[in-house]
């Protein structure tokens, strides 16, 4: 058994001129899946590609969605409902097309006998209790029914006595005609009409499927179409959830990267589409919420939006009617059309046509590798390439090394650097005590970076432990005022390294850790108590360093007196200076 669907405001954009409103389709009882009324107008939007707004959440005797005074005195109604149709009725106003509102609703069950009823808010001119104002023109009207009479439909033309010829101020019929009724709605150019569908023509879904299909048939003829770049409205446009950034691989403010959001770029963007226009549309999907997701463009729609604009031009796409595949293609073609992407978003890219399309790094090589511009040229990108860009996005998603990432961005920083030996390092205090102590100031190139991680990892296994050691920083600090700092930095490391004892100098400094942590407790640090070699000539000598503080001065001396009285412990360190 299917299960009901769920009761809701339903919106749908359109390509076209056509605005079907169905204000009253709740469903009658709980075991229909969904009223035919609904059923009909989802099919009709499906068959008209037209904008549609359908109620299938309130029901008559809550809200009166037909009446403008009960929409109105809920905002949310208004917000979800009214104002919908008003976006709906501008966005098609606003590509120079002339709406055509046609609101369906479902005749009672004393109504004529017409299998529809037409109503265009006729009356009778100087009589008060039944005024004439028409919302469409009598003629339009002659060739609808004409169309509607062929597709095997009988019509008729809605008693001026009868509440269905939607000439009362308060109608959905009349919303567009009436000034000062509705704020923002008046425009005389809205032709809308308000059909009464006999109850024969809704009797289950099955038959309301049928009658869309006619129905369909005949506004094809009076639908005229939308450009594929048109105006939209930029309130309209979504960018809050991950579905609707899905396709946006352009970096754009990651709060983990202090530069990634190029504030300057938009600034400047700006500037140049309030001087020069746009002259380059956003490429959009139709959500079928009712509502856009930006496919290309989003820093050009963040510029737009502190202009303070109303509407944007964009080339607009049915998101239903291309693959997955189709819109990752789409994106990269129009993300490269003026600038390469950064080696991050590169990564960005990968990783998410990965994750969407399920493809290995091999099949990412084949497909997109020579789009990417990636590799040496005229040779197939290999998949350890494409490993290293997604390794770098990956430190991206983790929020790990921003400034690193920043400066790969910047092109301060080579990207065989960055994805070749510091994006393999796991630990991030690593990878960042690197870049920022050694790689940044010293600016080594790549053999003399090797040579130091080599020279690094000889003093201690961590790197970070092996950068803040007191050898190297007195290194560092001699190295950085130099003329050649990579080389002297190299140079007086291994001049250090021929000072130090021989023996297990890992063994000795993972010792001197491990009677920190048991005597010194685990917070304590190698400010706090540390044991180094003192030289070269004195091979079985050490030299002690502790901090002595006013507030816990007596415990690090009955500690100090434990390690003094600790001879085993104390040998041990000793024999591995040897």
């Amino acid at each position: 058994m299917n299960q009901p669907h769920k009761p809701a405001i339903d919106t749908l954009l359109g390509t076209n001129n056509l605005l079907v409103i169905a204000p009253c389709a709740h469903r009658e009882n709980a075991t229909e899946t969904a009223s035919p009324l609904a059923v009909l107008g989802r099919l009709l939007a499906e068959h008209l590609h037209c904008y549609t707004v359908i109620n299938a959440k309130y029901k008559q005797r809550i809200v009166d969605m037909a009446d403008i005074r009960a929409i109105r005195q809920r905002k949310k109604v208004t917000n979800d409902f009214l104002l919908r149709i008003q976006q709906f009725q501008k966005e098609i106003s606003q590509n120079n097309l002339l709406p055509l509102v046609l609101i369906l609703q479902r005749a009672e069950d004393n109504a004529p006998q017409a299998d529809i009823i037409f109503g265009y808010g006729q009356g009778e001119r100087g009589v008060d209790d039944r005024p004439h104002r028409p919302t469409i023109a009598p003629s339009l009207l002659t060739k609808i029914r004409v169309a509607t009479e062929d597709q095997g439909l009988t019509t008729a033309l809605a008693d001026t006595a009868s509440p269905l010829c939607g000439r009362e101020s308060y109608s959905l019929n009349q919303v567009f005609r009436q000034k000062n009724h509705v704020d923002g709605f008046f425009d005389p150019s809205v032709r809308s009409l308000l059909l009464t569908l006999n109850g024969g023509l809704l009797i289950d879904e099955q038959q309301a499927g049928q009658t869309a299909i006619k129905l369909a048939q005949v506004f094809s003829l009076f639908a005229e179409s939308m450009p594929l770049v048109r105006r939209i409205a930029t309130n309209g446009i979504d960018t809050v959830s991950k579905l609707d950034l899905r396709y946006i691989f352009r970096l754009h403010g990651d709060d983990t990267s202090h530069d990634l959001t190029r504030e300057a770029y938009i600034d400047e963007l700006s500037r140049s589409i309030k001087k020069n226009g746009l002259l380059h549309p956003l490429v959009l999907l139709q959500k079928t919420d009712g509502r856009y997701k930006i496919l290309c463009g989003f820093r050009r729609y963040q510029a737009i939006r502190r202009l303070g604009w109303q509407w944007i031009e964009a080339k607009v796409y049915n998101e239903e009617d291309f693959t997955t595949e189709d819109f990752f293609n789409i994106s990269l073609a129009e993300n490269t059309k003026r600038r390469n992407l950064n080696p991050i978003e590169i990564g960005n890219f990968l990783e998410s046509a990965s994750k969407d399309m399920g493809l290995n790094n091999a099949r990412l090589a084949d497909q997109f590798g020579e789009t990417l511009g990636i590799g040496k040229p005229g040779k197939k990108v290999s998949q350890s390439t494409i490993h290293k860009y997604r390794k770098l996005n990956q430190i991206r998603e983790r929020g790990e090394s921003a400034e690193m990432l920043s400066d790969v961005i910047n092109d301060t920083l080579q990207f065989s650097i960055a994805a070749e030996i510091l994006a393999p390092l796991r630990d991030p205090s690593d990878r960042d005590a690197l870049y920022l102590e050694i790689i940044k100031p010293l600016a080594p190139t790549r053999p003399q970076l090797l040579q130091i991680n080599k020279l690094l990892s000889d003093i201690h296994p961590q790197l970070k432990k092996a950068i803040g050691s007191t050898v190297v920083q007195s290194v560092l600090e001699k190295s950085i005022d130099s003329k050649q700092k990579a080389s002297t930095f190299i140079r007086l490391l291994q001049q250090q390294k021929g000072k130090q004892p021989q023996g297990n100098i890992h063994a000795f400094n993972s010792k001197v850790e491990e009677l920190r942590n048991d005597i010194f407790g685990l917070k304590a640090n190698k400010q706090d108590f540390n044991i180094t070699p003192t030289g070269k000539k004195t091979k079985k000598a050490v030299t002690l360093q502790v901090r002595l503080q006013e507030a816990n001065a007596e415990q690090t001396i009955a500690n100090l007196k434990t390690l003094l009285n600790d001879k085993h412990h104390l040998d041990e360190l000793l024999k591995l200076l040897n």
